[in-house]
């Protein structure tokens, strides 16, 4: 697996532009004192090799570790049961705020609406790791968001909104009924402990998710929220296998950019375009790194083992 991440890695470092050296007519092997020139990946300091060790759980310190023992399945019964609780009381406190989303929508007032829509979207990312499992219901409740949204932000009139929250308001309650028995296989939670953050990067830091409000960047703080979250479940699992003082100095060290960005802007999160380009690159590096990290969870807590590769012959 490792042998494959690397190759992967070092084919991407290698694309793009950039003069290609001559080939040699005798291909021959380097000296081996020849000094080799080791490239970083942009927005992190580890190298391709680093890399591909991050993404398949061999720690960064020049220490390999051997194959992982295979976790049951049933171990993740106790992770999986806590979220499921963790969940519901997401699903709860967003019921709340789409009250006062309500509230506020027949009042006349839009800028206590503008609030409330921004907590209603924040507790749904905290959910995090039952999206996949939601199936139409996410495509609703996201449809509802995205269509409130463009109305607080483009000034449509708000009784034309209220409809829009009543609805949103009764997929809610169905997402409350949902949440406490969402069925998620041990693989699908894993791996979500990596995805979550890999969302946040491409759709909410990209400005996709909240293209009207260009709430980006406190989406990004709720998506790590959410992951650690979802660690803290994964917690005496990924201890028991050697993986959890990175994930968690790489989640410590994305709170902290984080928290930087907050308190330059008077406590408050900034919009997607207030941040300036040097908190954007920041924190897009400490989001990479982090990936990186998260990247190794699922090959740490395996419960089989990978088919074997076929042997190529000539």
């Amino acid at each position: 697996m490792r042998r494959a991440l690397l190759v992967a890695v070092l084919c991407l470092t290698g694309c793009g532009g950039g003069r290609q050296a001559p080939v040699s007519e005798h291909p021959i092997a380097p000296p081996a004192t020849r000094e080799i020139e080791v490239t970083k990946i942009a927005g992190t300091d580890r190298s391709p090799r680093e890399v591909a060790d991050a993404a398949a759980g061999v720690p960064v310190n020049g220490n390999p570790r051997g194959e992982n023992s295979l976790v049951p399945e049933s171990a993740f019964d106790g992770p999986i049961a806590a979220y499921r609780r963790y969940s519901a009381r997401q699903a709860a406190a967003m019921a709340a705020r789409v009250t006062a989303l309500r509230q506020a929508l027949a009042a006349g007032d839009r800028a206590a609406a503008r609030r409330a829509w921004v907590q209603v979207y924040e507790r749904y990312l905290l959910i995090g790791a039952a999206y996949g499992a939601l199936g139409d219901l996410d495509s609703a409740i996201t449809g509802d968001r995205l269509a409130l949204e463009r109305g607080l932000w483009r000034d449509e009139p708000l009784p034309a909104l209220r409809p829009v929250a009543a609805r949103l308001a009764r997929h809610v309650r169905q997402l409350r009924r949902t949440v406490p028995k969402v069925e998620i296989t041990p693989l699908d939670y894993v791996i979500r402990a990596h995805e979550i953050l890999e969302d946040a990067q491409r759709d909410m830091l990209s400005g996709v998710a909240a293209p009207y409000s260009g709430a980006g960047v406190r989406a990004t703080a709720a998506s790590v929220d959410a992951t650690d979250a979802v660690v803290a479940t994964l917690r005496p699992l990924l201890a028991g296998h050697g993986a959890i003082a990175s994930v968690e100095a790489g989640l410590l060290n994305l709170h902290r950019e984080l928290d930087s960005i907050q308190r330059a802007h008077g406590g408050e999160w900034p919009a997607l375009d207030e941040l300036s380009r040097s908190e954007r690159q920041h924190l897009n590096g400490r989001l990479g790194a982090g990936l990186e990290i998260l990247a190794g969870v699922p090959h740490a807590l395996e419960t089989q083992y990978p088919p074997a590769i076929p042997e190529l012959r000539p």
